[in-house]
């Protein structure tokens, strides 16, 4: 019994602090809603402690319970239902008397008026009825009841016919109010920034060094001041500074340029001032000058450095143009030497620059000695350019003549002379005005080609005539008795035989059988049978012998013709001979 009866105690007490007003606190949650702590019990309840309710909320025996909203309008809700409204419900207005009160303001609003109304649109009841709400001072925190009192004796209270529509328009006025009034509060705000920043302009200690708890001492009476928060006045004057120590830099950047031209100026006037002086008598001689003085020490240190490297630029520049006119005027010369040497014919397109030194003796003229030891281009790369202009000059020509060739209809062949060349020529009178070098080098160039063009279809013409003569050899059926008809209808479907000219087809044919009769007859003579018959071992032996020799007369009587073939090239194989089967 003992555990028992004191948590009963327990109980007991817990149930004491609940009850006891004291120990509840109330609260507004972040969404707005209110809700209660009991520090005794650390209990917290959304619901209104019994002990807390008024004489109305406990004779509440309905499930609607009343709350706030953030803005501190009350509305109902219901969690039987789970429904929310605004206008408080018909079960608390019986509750608390409002009911009959709500009924009989109906009634007297629907008796007959005997005045003529004022307000004949819906927008101009409802434009009177906002009316009043602002003219007897109606808050937008307020409730209705609240403002029921102060508007319901003035004749605009009667603009809207019903409750109802009273309590509807007087939320959409408590909105727009409250709209209104953050706007209102916004700009304010934001002139109040723009006030300040305009202080701040013509604030007499404005420096760029200065801090905003120096500006706060000099404003903090202002009524424009009182209106920012502590963190929008930091950051404003914050944004003014940076903004104020950009233009302080532009400006003075800005007169650093001006002030820095004045002191170089100077640096130009004074006769003690020069390129090799030390800074720190620059500094002796102009520390009293405003201007000077107006620089920082960097910044004239800066100007002296620009100063002297500026100048020891211009001696510079200045030496190297008196070196650069010298090495033009050698170059100059020695140009003139190669020009001179090309008009007497002594250099050409083709001269070598080892052959033009060692004719011309050159390293002995004064224009190649004027030349050692300057810088840029040598003595051999004015040569090379020389020669490369040569060659450009050469090409040009060279396609001006055969273009005139061309409309001359001239052919350059292998026995053409460069007499006939230049004199056919010289009709053009554009043609004189080119070197006769260049054109004998051309008619040289054309020339070789057409000797080299003949040679090839020489060695063409000999190619095909060779594989002619062994395709008549290598065809069984071409005999001393063949005609050349008989040949052509057998061998006029092979390449080698349209690949030789008609003339030089048969030349070669009537050959070839020539030397095919002249073996017949040579072999028909060597198996014919002796006269004399079988003699003595000597006249055997003689017979033996004359066969061998007459073989040898034969294969070189073979051999003649084909030596006398057309183009006077000898065949690479000799013809076959036929063999007894």
């Amino acid at each position: 019994q003992g555990p028992k009866l004191s948590r009963a105690r327990s109980c007991a007490l817990v149930a004491d602090m609940a009850e006891d007003p004291k120990n509840w606190t109330e609260h507004t949650h972040q969404d707005g809603r209110r809700y209660y702590y009991n520090k005794a019990t650390k209990a917290s309840s959304w619901d209104k402690p019994p002990c807390l309710k008024t004489d109305q909320e406990k004779a509440n025996t309905t499930s609607w319970k009343e709350y706030k909203t953030a803005d501190g309008r009350d509305y109902f809700f219901n969690p039987v239902t789970k429904a929310s409204v605004w206008e408080m419900p018909i079960e608390l207005k019986r509750l608390r008397g409002l009911a009959q009160q709500e009924e009989s303001e109906d009634e007297q609003e629907r008796e007959p008026e005997e005045e003529e109304q004022e307000w004949k649109t819906p927008e101009e009841r409802k434009a009177a009825f906002h009316a009043v709400l602002s003219d007897k001072g109606v808050k937008a925190g307020m409730k209705w009841e609240e403002a029921l009192k102060l508007i319901q004796e003035d004749r605009r209270f009667n603009a809207l016919d019903s409750a109802g529509a009273r309590k509807q328009e007087f939320s959409i006025w408590v909105t727009q109010s409250m709209k209104r009034q953050k706007e209102e509060e916004r700009e304010k705000k934001k002139q109040a920034k723009d006030d300040f920043v305009q202080a701040l302009t013509t604030w007499k200690d404005l420096k760029v060094s200065v801090r905003y708890k120096d500006a706060a001492e000099a404003f903090f009476e202002e009524e424009w001041f009182k209106l920012i928060e502590e963190d929008d006045r930091d950051e404003v004057f914050q944004d003014f500074m940076d903004e104020h120590e950009k233009k302080s830099k532009e400006e003075r950047r800005k007169q650093r340029k001006d002030f820095v031209e004045k002191v170089q100026a100077m640096y130009d006037e004074n006769d003690k001032i020069t390129v090799t002086s030390r800074w720190r008598d620059v500094q002796d001689l102009l520390r009293e000058d405003e201007a000077f003085r107006w620089l920082s020490k960097l910044e004239a240190l800066t100007s002296w450095e620009e100063w002297v490297g500026e100048n020891e630029k211009k001696e510079v520049q200045s030496k190297s143009t008196l070196q650069f006119r010298h090495g033009r005027r050698a170059r100059d010369a020695f140009r003139a030497v190669l020009k001179e040497s090309h008009e007497q014919g002594k250099l050409k397109a083709d001269t070598t620059w080892r052959n033009f030194l060692r004719d011309m003796d050159l390293t002995e003229h004064p224009a190649y000695g004027g030349m050692i030891g300057l810088h840029g281009s040598t003595q051999h790369d004015l040569f090379d350019d020389f020669i490369e202009e040569l060659g450009e000059k050469y090409k040009e020509d060279r396609a001006k003549i055969k273009k005139y060739a061309k409309a001359a209809a001239m052919i350059v062949t292998s026995s053409s002379t460069f007499e006939w060349f230049d004199e056919t020529l010289s009709k053009e009178e554009a043609y004189k005005l080119i070197p006769k070098d260049t054109s004998r080098l051309v008619f040289e160039s054309l020339h070789a080609k057409a000797k080299e063009q003949d040679e090839t279809q020489e060695k063409l013409a000999k190619k095909n005539r060779k594989k002619f003569v062994e395709l008549l050899q290598k065809t069984r059926e071409v005999t001393a008795k063949t005609t050349y008809d008989v040949a052509e209808k057998l061998l006029r479907s092979n390449s080698s035989w349209d690949a030789v000219e008609e003339d030089t087809r048969r030349q070669c044919f009537s050959i070839f059988v020539d030397q095919l009769k002249i073996q017949t007859a040579s072999r028909k003579k060597d198996e014919a049978p002796s006269e004399e018959g079988e003699g003595d071992e000597a006249a055997d032996g003689a017979a033996k012998k004359k066969p061998k020799k007459v073989e040898k007369e034969k294969g070189k009587k073979r051999k003649e013709p084909l030596e006398e073939s057309p183009g006077g090239e000898e065949p690479e194989k000799k013809v076959k001979k036929h063999k007894k089967k």
